[in-house]
């Protein structure tokens, strides 16, 4: 399966450090407790694009952003169908990717898609084959 990473120019100098987990391990993410790496990507560069939409603040300066594709194993994917505004989606989430390479989640901001977090300490992290990473621009229109 293809999915998309997208992070800031500042976070993401090279692929290594875009798919390292270090911005989850130090905030936690919605299926990831903090001190847990997790990589957040999403199944569609648009969706990638509006989970980081949704977290930034209206009428200031964007910051320059870049995104990567990622080739994931589709059977090393667990699908959970738990609600991600569940209480519980930390616990869930850092349970299925204690046993899983990668796990599909539901998108809260679409719900109609789905991101996949993957576990970059997993025994078979090396099969998570990462493409070109490329600058990604916002329109300014989204300030």
């Amino acid at each position: 399966m293809k999915v998309w990473r997208l992070a800031r120019s500042q976070w993401a100098p090279d692929v290594p450090t875009i798919l390292n987990g270090d911005g989850a391990a130090r905030r936690g993410g919605r299926w990831s407790p903090p001190g847990m790496r997790a990589v957040y990507c999403s199944e569609t560069s648009s969706l990638a694009l509006l989970e980081v939409l949704v977290g930034l603040p209206f009428g200031v300066d964007h910051p320059v952003w870049r995104i990567v594709d990622v080739m994931v194993p589709d059977g090393a994917i667990a699908h959970l169908e738990a609600e991600p505004s569940s209480s519980d989606s930390q616990r869930l989430g850092a349970t299925a990717l204690g046993r899983n390479l990668a796990i599909a989640v539901p998108s809260i901001v679409n719900p109609l898609e789905r991101n996949v977090v993957i576990n970059p300490l997993h025994r078979d992290f090396d099969q998570v084959k990462p493409g070109k990473l490329r600058p990604f621009p916002l329109d300014p229109r989204f300030g």
